[in-house]
């Protein structure tokens, strides 16, 4: 359950362009900081003592339950419910051991205990380059997607033309290095630049550029043969503490005033040997005046006794060197400090520099070493080094009431640090709730808590954790927010649903079932459920506002409509009608059902590929043939022949296929498998990880959508091999919940409504190709039509609807989520996938050719796309089209993007999108208007199934250009 960055009100998902958003229910972090990492060590653990490995007791579409056993006996069963605000531990005689990781305070009292850090949970981000001279500084300028915490990890090398074959990258340092941005731009502003310039950059474990650095970097011409070195400077301070500082530019031309700083503190705070680091502070017109060729500073000293540094940034500091350590010491008694070439006044010390550019420098201070501390990245105020917790909230912000440890309670609010330093006034609200009072045994070794009862012995009875919220820390505003709430838990909840036919609509139904502490039906108290997004935009009744973001229902059951969409196999009769009324579309279709039949290999490859690449030869071919019957063309009698057969061998009506291809049945998990391989050793990736149960929707569904076919047009082969069929269809798309061979919609997630990929894989549950999902249950809803079976065609169309409004929700970018998302995404108009940890992904996990943006953005777009069928248009419609107009224009024409001169010119850049990408890309586009939808025909029109995408054809393609069906 997610909270906002503290600060960046009306940002809801702008963490997830530095982390990515947890859709595990979790009840903590990572929260307000966008930079610390969830891993486990942040956020709140509870054990009972002597607790193993738990044993999972039961578990349903919206639970699963697991105890725990301690070695004295006891026991802690916790009920884990999908939208749950607490999360319950049912405790018997057993005392709760808890370890909150980064604890500051436990109801209001100072406990300390460690906060582990963890690298950020993202990658590096992306970045470009440019460069530009002024006067004799290259600037080399680095955008980045995420925040660079380190200068350290990027190194950088420029060097003239002529010597670029002798170049070394040089680590960032804070002399040359600056951080602008938030930490999201590295400026490099090197002196001494003369002629062309190459340069480069390295951002250590991510990314270098340009890529092919050594032969190919980037390029500046500079003008000038001289750093900003021939400078003056003077600082006077009267008796009034009024101070005018002058940089004197001599011959140099003015590089504008915001390359200018100085750092002015009193002497007796500026104590560079206890860690001090004064600000840098930027010239603004409202201080600094550019006259002539100079710069005047007017401003007021802090003190009487005062030290002075100042810099032009990428050229020069004063004093230059040692500035940090040695600075400039005056006394507001009118006197003068000078240092420059030009000054007369003083007396003249040689410079330790060995560039041959650098004159001898006229100082009044000492000269050793070169700075080594950033000037543009200090904060404007001091750096203290002492920690600032406190448990005094901010103004405007209430304080919850602080309770002695040894007090026996039933509340406890823990305020958790926020991993890292980037937040230290910020803290994360934990609540534990007991339902008898307990006392708190804190262990500083061991860093937990132990509950007791008052008067010894062993707790019975329910602890309950809850979040609400990152905040100022002492900010106890939310802190009762979950009170009205506790005692009360779902237990065991139960799914229904339903279709009326003649209403036209399905019905989802989630009855939470609520207890309390004895177990029984709870007759008080409230029960509160956090829905996500999707759930609002279908609940009757009125949301909660919560203090993590999503909203929440008081209500021990939801009920959710959902419209029952077209689920007949064959396309819409009136957009066939309509095209039929068009001369020109009709011969369009007519010469595309021909050529498509004519190019079809169906029989060539059914009985030798994998399940994947053969269940999308196969979904192509029933999809054709209904065209065919439709538009009234004797194709289909040879399709038809193709499509029994090649189920036949799938179903091993007709056992001929490879030993690893044909399909068995195994009873540890309920459901089909095939090796796949010859080999011993089934690996992960094999046939698409489909023996270890991954896809198997995906595959399958083409499957299921042949049959569906097949069985419609041929009842009698239907009849007799009506078992097989069911088979397939039970593995993921099971209509009874009583069935003791399959589970209930294997892949589906009930409380989610889209389906997982990921099977029994390692690492996080993740869904890409979402339309191939939505073809599943399609098929399957069809398949039950096909058989007259009313609980198998409603199961498919309440699982169908569920898919594509929860696809529209989290893959679409649409007026309605669009703030969901963040920026790069609200950009590109579509998600590459969704995972478990990460709730926006921008990635596939296949090579899309050419495999580089801004070409594989067409991927991105036709992953969501594949296979084009008669419920294409429910996803794909003109908000959408909108959505993605922009990101398929640059794919299919990458010159055209704004950006493109920024990118290196690699000959992968250059090559074409492969056709059938393009092709999805611009049926995607079509529902736009008109002419996006003339575009889309005049490229598809004339191609072959094999200048496509597997498992659509052209004449698929165009029925949904022209009628969207």
């Amino acid at each position: 359950m997610q909270q906002q960055t503290p600060g960046e009100a009306g940002k809801p998902w702008n963490k997830v362009t530095d982390l990515g958003s947890n859709m595990r229910q979790l009840t903590s972090g990572p929260d307000g900081n966008p930079l610390s990492a969830f891993t486990g060590k942040s956020g709140v653990q509870i054990a009972i003592e002597g607790a193993g490995e738990p044993e999972m007791k039961a578990f349903g579409e919206l639970y699963a339950n697991f105890l725990y056993s301690g070695t004295n006996g006891g026991t802690m069963e916790i009920p884990l419910v999908r939208g749950a605000s607490l999360m319950t531990h049912i405790l018997r005689s057993a005392n709760p051991v808890v370890k909150p990781f980064c604890l500051s305070s436990l109801n209001g009292n100072p406990v300390k205990f460690d906060c582990p850090l963890e690298p950020s949970a993202g990658d590096g981000g992306g970045g470009h380059l440019e460069g530009e001279c002024r006067g004799s500084v290259l600037t080399i300028t680095l955008h980045n997607s995420k925040v660079i915490r380190d200068l350290t990890k990027v190194q950088w090398a420029a060097e003239s033309k002529v010597n670029w074959g002798n170049t070394y990258m040089r680590t960032c340092d804070a002399n040359l290095c600056s951080l602008e941005d938030g930490g999201k731009t590295l400026k490099v502003r090197v002196p001494n630049a003369a002629g062309t310039m190459n340069f480069a950059v390295n951002y250590i474990g991510h990314y270098l550029l340009p890529p092919d650095w050594t032969n190919q970097p980037g390029e500046s011409i500079c003008t000038s043969k001289r750093g900003i070195l021939d400078l003056h400077m003077s600082a006077t301070c009267q008796p009034s503490r009024d101070m005018t500082i002058i940089f004197d530019l001599g011959s140099e031309s003015f590089p504008g005033l915001d390359m200018f700083q100085y750092a002015l503190e009193p002497a007796n705070v500026w104590q560079s040997d206890q860690g001090y680091i004064p600000p840098m502070r930027t010239c603004t017109p409202g201080v600094c005046q550019h006259i002539g060729n100079k710069v005047v500073i007017k401003t007021t000293a802090p003190a009487n006794n005062y030290k002075l540094a100042l810099n032009v940034i990428g050229a020069r500091t004063f004093p230059y060197l040692r500035w940090l350590e040695e600075p400039y010491q005056g006394v507001c008694d009118g006197s003068t400090i000078t240092d420059g070439s030009s000054s007369s006044s003083s007396t003249t010390t040689p410079s330790n520099n060995n560039n041959n550019n650098s004159p001898d420098t006229t100082v009044t201070t000492k000269s050793t070493q070169p700075p080594t501390t950033p000037p543009t990245t200090l904060p404007s105020t001091p750096r203290s080094t002492t920690p600032q917790n406190t448990n005094t909230p901010p103004a405007g912000t209430s304080s919850y009431p602080s309770v002695p440890l040894a007090t026996p309670t039933t509340k406890f609010v823990m305020e958790l640090d926020e991993p890292g330093n980037d937040l230290p006034g910020v803290t994360r609200k934990f609540i534990l709730y007991f339902t008898s009072p307990v006392v708190p045994k804190v262990d500083s070794g061991s860093q937990t808590i132990r509950f007791e009862p008052p008067g010894g012995g062993a707790y019975s009875g329910l602890l309950q954790l809850g979040y609400v919220g990152s905040s100022a820390r002492g900010d106890g505003s939310q802190t009762s927010f979950l009170d009205p709430y506790a005692g009360i838990y779902p237990y065991k909840p139960q799914v229904q649903y339903c279709v009326s036919r003649s209403a036209g609509r399905g019905f989802l139904n989630f009855q939470w079932n609520p207890v309390d502490v004895t177990g029984d039906t709870a007759r008080t108290g409230r029960l509160l459920m956090v829905s996500m997004p999707h759930h609002d935009l279908l609940m009757l009744e009125q949301a909660e506002d919560t203090p993590f973001t999503f909203k929440a229902y008081v209500s021990n059951d939801w009920l959710m409509e959902l419209p029952v969409l077209h689920t007949d196999i064959d396309p819409d009769p009136l957009g066939v009608i309509d095209v039929k009324d068009n001369p020109s579309q009709l011969q369009d279709i007519l010469a595309a059902i021909e050529r498509d039949a004519q190019n079809q290999n169906l029989d060539a490859v059914c009985g030798h590929t994998d399940s994947y690449n053969g269940g999308k030869a196969i979904g192509m071919v029933p999809r054709l043939a209904s065209l065919s019957r439709a538009f009234a063309t004797d194709h289909y009698v040879k399709l038809d022949e193709s499509i029994r057969s090649c189920l036949e061998q799938w179903l091993r009506i007709q056992d001929t296929l490879d030993e690893m291809w044909k399909l068995r049945y195994e009873d540890v998990w309920g459901g089909l498998f095939l090796r796949a391989t010859g080999d011993a050793v089934v690996d992960w990736g094999v046939d698409y990880g489909f023996p270890y149960y991954n896809d198997h929707h995906f595959h399958l569904g083409y499957f299921l959508y042949a049959a569906a076919y097949y069985v419609k047009h041929h009842q009698a082969w239907g009849r007799l091999h009506k078992d097989r069929l069911y088979s397939l269809a039970r593995d993921v798309g099971n209509p009874s919940n009583q069935d003791a061979f399959f589970p209930v919609s294997r892949q589906k997630d009930i409380y989610t409504g889209f389906s997982w990929a990921s099977g029994l894989v390692p690492g996080t549950r993740q869904e890409e190709s979402a339309s191939e999902g939505i073809n599943c249950y399609h098929a399957l809803a069809a398949l039950g039509g096909a058989f007259g079976d009313d609980n198998m065609r409603q199961t498919g169309q309440i699982l169908l609807a569920m898919e594509i409004h929860s696809v529209r929700e989290y893959w679409q970018v649409r007026a309605h989520n669009k703030a969901h998302f963040p920026p790069a995404i609200q950009e590109y108009g579509v998600v590459g996938m969704v995972t478990e940890p990460a709730f926006f992904a921008y990635t596939l996990n296949w090579p899309c050719y050419p495999n580089i943006f801004p070409q594989r953005h067409a991927c991105l777009v036709g992953i969501q796309v594949i296979p084009i069928t008669a419920v294409s248009k429910y996803w794909m419609d003109k908000e959408w089209a909108q959505s993605i107009n922009t990101t398929c224009q640059y794919a299919i024409n990458p010159s055209s993007h704004p950006s493109y001169h920024l990118a290196e010119k690699t000959r992968e850049l250059s090559t074409d999108l492969e056709s059938g990408w393009k092709a999805f890309c611009h049926a995607a586009m079509a529902p736009l208007d008109s002419a996006h939808a003339l575009a889309a025909a005049n490229y598809v029109r004339d191609k072959k199934p094999q200048e496509l995408v597997g498992g659509t054809g052209a004449a698929s393609t165009l029925l949904f250009i022209y009628a969207r069906t």
